[in-house]
């Protein structure tokens, strides 16, 4: 019988009240209480972009370079296909650094190279580093490969001598590190300036703070074999 009193059109009979209407008001409430639900354990993360103005300013970060460790990320034993990249940041001066990717692909026949540098100023306060970047220089090129020569050695260079494309744009991109004393971690997943949606923010409970919370995210992320989140400083001989 409740069948027929939602479903059928051609009832002449009067809907009890709390059939339909009351139903539709359920379904509504609860739709806006899951969506509350859901706002309200998502992670507020737009303090990754910027550093408080209220924030002291410092200039304690060494010069050099700082790279990612990396994992060759084509499959296990394959013969005919070999994915390897690199990424390094830079610290040119006391405001400026560089951040530089780079990735070869390379084919049974040939090679594809990619490599996108970022360039732009950093503010520092304390623990905290905002990177903000503000153009960023594409290049590619494809290389014919030479007959038995390893992947390896192919990318312990850069192997263009002209290149398909070469552009540079401006670029506004801003993202927060935390700096230990020796390395850099980045608040969420970027690599190439393309982000992803986890990371050591993500998992945080409160913005500039070392909670347990946090000191738990930053010892997964940085530890992880593939796509860590650090930076490693490195010390020149």
């Amino acid at each position: 019988m409740v069948g027929k009193i939602l479903f059928t059109s051609s009832s002449n009979k009067k809907q009890k009240p709390g059939s339909i209407g009351s139903q539709k008001k359920f379904v509504f409430f609860l739709l806006v209480a899951i969506g509350l639900g859901f706002y309200s354990c998502t992670p507020k993360l737009g303090w990754i972009r910027t550093l408080p103005a209220s924030f002291p300013r410092d200039q304690d970060l060494p010069l050099g370079f700082y790279d990612r460790p990396t994992e060759k990320k084509s499959a296990m034993g394959s013969k005919s296909f070999h994915l390897f990249w690199k990424e390094t940041i830079q610290i040119v001066s006391d405001t400026e650094f560089k951040k530089t990717w780079r990735e070869w692909k390379v084919y049974e026949d040939h090679l594809q190279f990619r490599q996108i540098i970022g360039k732009g100023q950093f503010e520092k306060s304390k623990d905290w580093v905002l990177l903000s970047t503000k153009e960023v220089n594409t290049k590619e090129c494809r290389v014919e490969k030479i007959p038995n020569l390893k992947a390896k050695r192919l990318i312990q260079k850069i192997p263009c001598e002209m290149y398909s494309l070469d552009v540079t744009k401006n670029y506004q991109h801003n993202l927060v590190y935390y700096y230990d004393g020796k390395s850099l971690y980045p608040m969420q997943y970027e690599s190439g300036y393309e982000e992803a949606n986890f990371g050591i923010a993500w998992e945080s409970d409160e913005p500039y703070t070392k909670t347990k919370l946090f000191e738990i995210a930053k010892l997964k992320y940085g530890k992880k074999e593939f796509q860590p989140h650090v930076y490693h400083h490195v010390k020149l001989d």
